[in-house]
Formats: C-alpha cells, sequence, structure tokens
C-alpha cells in the first residue's frame, strides 16, 4: 500500500481505484485515508526537509525582509527588518527600517557589505517588487530594476532571484 500510496504521489483516491482495478478490492474513500494517513504524513515531513545549499566562501550573499510589531516609546509601530545571510558561514546582518522600498533595500545591501567588509559575487533574493519587474517562472527569465541593475553594477555583484513561489531555493 505504500509503495502505491507514494507511487501516486500521495493520492489517495488513484490508490483506491488501482486497488479496485488490479486486485478487486473495494474500499470506501475514507477508510483508506484512513489507511495512508501515515504515509501522508512522511510524505509531508520528506517535503519540508531541506538540504543546506552550500556555497564557497565570497560566493553568495541571501537577502530578504520580514515584519515585526515593535514598541518605540510605548507605542506598537511595524518595523521592517532587512536579513542578509552569506551563503558559506551562514554570518547574519540584520537591519531595521520604517519601509520595505528600494531605498531600504540598498541601504541594507550597503551596510551588509559594510559590515561584512566586502561585496559577494551574487546577491540572492526572492522576487520583491521593489527590485524585480518581471521573473518568468516557465522561461525563468527574469527582469532586474534598472536602480538594481545600476546598483549591482556599482558595487560589482550579479543580482539572483529565486524562482517564482520557490523561496526554498535560497538554502
Amino acid at each position: 500500500m505504500r509503495e502505491r500510496f507514494i507511487r501516486h504521489r500521495g493520492n489517495a483516491n488513484v490508490v483506491r481505484q488501482d486497488l479496485l482495478t488490479e486486485e478487486g478490492v473495494a474500499v470506501s474513500r475514507r477508510t483508506l485515508q484512513r489507511a495512508v494517513q501515515p504515509y501522508r504524513q512522511a510524505l509531508k515531513a520528506e517535503a519540508l526537509a531541506t538540504t543546506r545549499f552550500e556555497t564557497p566562501p565570497g560566493r553568495q550573499l541571501q537577502i530578504d525582509f520580514g515584519e515585526r510589531l515593535v514598541e518605540i516609546g510605548g507605542v506598537k509601530v511595524k518595523a521592517f527588518v532587512f536579513v542578509a545571510t552569506l551563503g558559506h558561514s551562514r554570518r547574519l546582518h540584520v537591519r531595521a527600517f520604517r519601509g520595505e522600498k528600494q531605498e531600504h533595500w540598498f541601504g541594507g545591501l550597503e551596510s551588509a557589505f559594510t559590515t561584512f567588509g566586502g561585496v559577494p559575487e551574487e546577491v540572492l533574493m526572492d522576487n520583491p517588487r521593489a527590485l524585480v519587474v518581471r521573473h518568468d517562472a516557465v522561461s525563468r527569465s527574469v527582469q532586474f530594476n534598472a536602480k538594481l541593475i545600476a546598483f549591482a553594477k556599482h558595487w560589482g555583484f550579479r543580482p539572483s532571484a529565486c524562482a517564482p513561489y520557490r523561496a526554498r531555493t535560497k538554502g
């Protein structure tokens, strides 16, 4: 049963149809769903398992923004947190901003370069609107914002974007 479930990529209904046509066994959908539940959980865990993406020193910097509510002077405000992670050592640089606009991305990168004492060959990002104009999921062609291209040329790095909806491309 487990092999069948995995072969059909977790589709219990297809497994049920297989059992009927190949084995002549009629099973209710609910009974089969209960029977394959442990396999489904194993498939989910396997899908979530991430292999660490290794890069040599100086090759890659991974960047992203997060949001956090913080209290400043007794008032709760939203802080936008820029995070830069060196691909090889996983050393972090974190800086808070009041927004997530292009100027904040550039400010975060400049402060990361200063903190780390250099510029990597590549900066890997998701697909933030402030930096990426278009990213075709099929052809994988990326159109970066003109200001990002100029910024990258000035600092001497190559911008790179994760496949759309695949943020786990970053290690």
